[in-house]
């Protein structure tokens, strides 16, 4: 079985793919029971009418305690910005305007996929916030929209609606620069947003499965006796990303199900095949999806 997924592992460079697109929202602090009229809350529900693709990343979802304890919030948040597609930044508390600070500083990292949400009465302030980090990351590719952030009247602002309207076809357009993924090939540095999507191409095939033997038989499929997690720019996390906190997410966002220490794939929610890691044909895949089934069944209990 392993043999036969390792030669359908796909050596193309560079592949325009379809894949789950996160949205990372930040702004003022999440209150379950007041988020639907939060301006996080509203844009949430407006990105989600464009695209069933679009999945939304909240920190305060993801975020334990009980998380290693080398890894700080802020490290953590580095890494849900690496991973997502597009970075909605609020700026309309404390925590948000320390937000703003670690993007528009990361070395131009985040800086192309970050929208900066400001306050409509600020405009043509002179802030330190809006001279400072706003204007820095504006430099390095980020987008700064003026919007209405107090009461209802976020989605009045024209500007905000182009430009999510904008993202979500660009989300779409499978030609788009930023659909562009190379499969991980060499375990010393594998970049994390791809490895999520090799993950879940995986998963198809193999669920349900526990999380050790998903991870055991990704790295015997890809020849990795260990490997670790990298930036899109090939540098190093300030601190160790952990696959637990890459099934965190995806269990979050409900592209996968966790039952105890097993997981599945969300079939009613995603269904749209990868084609990044292997070459299958879609014939082929479900074929190998079958044996494995039928090998389950003939050997349970053993």
């Amino acid at each position: 079985m392993l043999e036969s997924m390792k030669s359908h592992l796909d050596n193309e460079a560079n592949k325009f793919i379809t894949y789950p697109k996160f949205v990372f929202l930040c702004g003022a602090s999440y209150v379950e029971a007041e988020y639907d009229k939060s301006n996080r809350g509203i844009i949430d529900k407006y990105l989600k009418s464009k695209s069933k693709d679009i999945f939304i990343v909240l920190s305060e979802k993801l975020w334990e305690d009980s998380f290693d304890s080398n890894i700080d919030l802020l490290t953590f948040e580095e890494f849900l910005a690496e991973v997502s597609d597009a970075i909605i930044l609020f700026v309309e508390s404390p925590g948000s305007f320390c937000e703003l600070g670690a993007f528009a500083y990361a070395e131009k990292l985040f800086s192309d996929k970050l929208i900066i949400v400001i306050d409509e009465k600020y405009k043509g302030d002179k802030s330190f916030i809006i001279t400072g980090p706003a204007a820095k990351a504006q430099k390095d590719g980020a987008k700064i929209i003026y919007a209405p952030l107090c009461g209802t009247g976020l989605l009045s602002s024209a500007d905000l609606r182009k430009i999510v309207d904008e993202k979500a076809k660009e989300f779409a357009s499978k030609s788009a620069s930023g659909n562009k993924r190379r499969p991980n090939k060499n375990g010393a540095g594998i970049s994390v947003n791809t490895f999520i999507l090799e993950l879940l191409e995986l998963l198809k095939i193999v669920q349900p499965i526990s999380r050790k033997d998903l991870i055991d038989i990704y790295k015997e499929i890809k020849g990795f006796s260990t490997f670790k997690y990298v930036k899109k720019d090939g540098s190093d996390f300030h601190n160790e990303i952990k696959y637990d906190y890459i099934i965190k997410l995806l269990a979050a966002v409900e592209l996968i199900e966790l039952n105890g220490d097993y997981i599945s794939a969300n079939f009613n929610l995603y269904m749209k095949s990868q084609a990044l890691m292997f070459n299958y044909s879609k014939k082929s895949e479900n074929r190998e999806r079958n044996k494995l089934i039928c090998r389950k069944y003939r050997y349970r209990g053993m």
